[in-house]
């Protein structure tokens, strides 16, 4: 999807919410424009042309985001619950912002939840170190078909499309 048909595709609540979080945080609000970026280049490059579906590349998107907000915001602060909270009330608004299905939806949110956890459990590591780290979540990644499945896997990521 091009930048401009995001833009297009914006209504006024959805950009006056997008602006409460630029003034309510704006270090935070930085670090994850940055994280954006970087995750979505790496995707791209990890996975071409396939991070936008419901597959695996998907799940390692998400949670790889997840990761790079939280990363990135730990350089303005040392309060981990205030990063986690932020890394997960900002991702949470985006599955609000651009709605899926609500099985895609369910897998979004969990994937998200896994790379909060694996920051909170890891802490340290370079870029390149969560991205073979994510890779390697991959070869357990767990397809799954209805909403229920989900609680069945608190731990893997999970994908809904091969």
């Amino acid at each position: 999807m091009l930048l401009w048909d995001v833009i297009k595709g914006v209504r006024f609540r959805q950009l006056k919410s997008l602006l409460l979080f630029l003034i309510k945080h704006p270090f935070f609000f930085i670090s994850t424009l940055k994280a954006t970026f970087d995750v979505l280049r790496i995707s791209q490059k990890e996975f071409p042309n396939t991070h936008g579906f419901h597959n695996k590349a998907n799940a390692f998107r998400h949670a790889l985001w997840n990761i790079f907000i939280a990363k990135q915001c730990s350089l303005f602060s040392r309060k981990k619950h205030k990063i986690i909270s932020w890394t997960k009330e900002f991702t949470d608004w985006h599955e609000d912002f651009s709605p899926n299905e609500e099985l895609p939806r369910i897998m979004d949110l969990h994937n998200n939840c896994i790379g909060r956890e694996l920051f909170l459990k890891i802490l340290k590591c370079t870029d390149k170190q969560w991205v073979i780290l994510l890779k390697k979540q991959l070869r357990d990644a767990v397809q799954i078909v209805s909403v229920d499945d989900v609680v069945n896997y608190p731990t893997q990521l999970v994908y809904i499309e091969s």
